[in-house]
C-alpha cells in the first residue's frame, strides 16, 4: 500500500513513470485527493498547493486510468488536512463522521463509483485527547464498512501507532474488526523491530506499563488480540528516509521489510514521491514483491 497527496501528483506520476519495476509491484494506492466539506455532509477535492488551487478531475481520472492498466487498486483517501490549513482539524472530521455520518457516507460511496475506485481509505486524525468520540467513530466506520462491503468494495483505515493518545489510535482498532480489511499503523520510523522506546503521553504514566510499543512485533500482537490476522496489519514506512531505527538486523530498507516479511505484516509507504533515492532501487521492489507474493499465497491458503 502506498499513497499519492495531493501535493505531490507530478513527482508521484514521474516516478511511476520512469522506475516501471514500481507500477508492477504496488497492490494498492489511496489517492489522498479528498476533503470532508465545511459542512461534513460532503466531500471536495482538495487544494494541491498554498494558492488553493483543488485537485481536478481530469487529474483524478488520468491517474486512475494509469494505476488500473496496472491491476492496481485504487482507494479513495479522505483527510482532515490540507495545504491551506497545513493541520489536523479533527473538528472538521467530526462534522462529518458524528454529525452527518449518512450523509459522509453517501458522498464517499458516490465518488468511489464516480471514478471507479476499489474503495475507501479513511485519513481522519486528530491530535489529542478524543476518547470521547470512539463510539461515534466506530458506528462510522462500521456503516461505511458495511456499505462498501455489499457494492464489492474495500475499507482502510489509517492509524496513529500508540494505544495511548491521539485518535484514531490502537485502542480503538478492536472496535472495527469485521468492518475493515486493513489498518495501517503510521509510526514511520518510529517503528522498528528493534525498537526498545517506551512512550509516555503529556501527563501521563508510560503507556501500557513502558512496553516497546514501536516494534512490529508488539505492534502486531497487539493487533491480534483485537482480533485481526497479520495480513490485516500495514506497518507505515517513511519514504523520504532510507535508514532509520538502530540495532537489530539493520537500518536499511532491506532490513526493515525483511523483518516486516518474518512476521507477516504488511507494508504501508508514505508516499510515492519517494524522496529517498532509496526506495527507487530495483532490489527493494523485487523484495516488496516477495512480500507482497506471500501475503497472496495465504490468502489464497484461506479461500481453500
Amino acid at each position: 500500500m502506498s499513497w499519492i497527496p495531493a501535493y505531490g501528483i507530478d513527482k508521484s506520476m514521474q516516478i511511476l513513470t520512469t522506475h516501471p519495476f514500481i507500477g508492477a509491484t504496488l497492490s494498492r494506492v489511496g489517492l489522498q485527493f479528498w476533503n470532508p466539506t465545511i459542512d461534513g455532509k460532503s466531500i471536495q477535492l482538495a487544494p494541491k498547493n498554498e494558492t488553493g488551487q483543488s485537485v481536478e478531475k481530469r487529474q483524478v481520472k488520468q491517474v486512475v486510468a494509469w494505476l488500473k492498466a496496472r491491476k492496481i487498486k485504487v482507494l479513495l483517501t479522505v483527510y482532515n488536512n490540507s495545504q491551506l490549513t497545513k493541520k489536523w482539524d479533527w473538528e472538521l472530521a467530526r462534522r462529518a463522521f458524528r454529525d452527518n455520518p449518512s450523509e459522509f457516507i453517501d458522498a464517499l460511496v458516490k465518488n468511489v463509483h464516480e471514478y471507479g475506485l476499489d474503495g475507501v481509505d479513511l485519513d481522519l486524525e486528530g491530535e489529542g485527547e478524543f476518547d470521547s468520540d470512539r463510539i461515534a467513530y466506530a458506528d462510522f466506520v462500521r456503516r461505511l464498512g458495511l456499505k462498501l462491503r455489499n457494492n464489492g468494495k474495500l475499507l482502510t483505515v489509517d492509524s496513529f501507532h500508540s494505544p495511548c493518545a491521539n485518535a484514531p489510535n490502537m485502542s480503538w482498532w478492536s472496535d472495527w474488526k469485521d468492518y475493515v480489511d486493513t489498518i495501517h499503523s503510521m509510526g514511520y520510523q518510529d517503528l522498528f523491530e528493534a525498537s526498545t522506546v517506551s512512550f509516555r503521553p503529556e501527563g501521563k504514566l508510560a503507556c501500557e506499563g513502558g512496553a516497546a510499543i514501536f516494534k512490529y512485533s508488539w505492534q502486531l500482537s497487539y493487533a491480534e488480540r483485537a482480533g485481526f490476522r497479520k495480513d490485516q496489519i500495514l506497518m507505515g514506512m517513511p519514504t523520504w528516509m532510507a535508514k532509520w531505527g538502530e540495532g537489530g538486523t539493520g537500518t536499511d530498507i532491506s532490513s526493515h521489510l525483511s523483518d516486516a516479511s518474518k512476521l507477516g505484516v504488511g507494508v504501508a509507504l508514505w508516499d510515492l514521491q519517494l524522496a529517498a533515492p532509496g526506495w527507487r532501487n530495483a532490489r527493494i521492489w523485487r523484495e516488496m514483491k516477495a512480500l507482497t507474493q506471500l501475503h497472496q499465497r495465504k490468502a489464497n491458503q484461506r479461500v481453500k
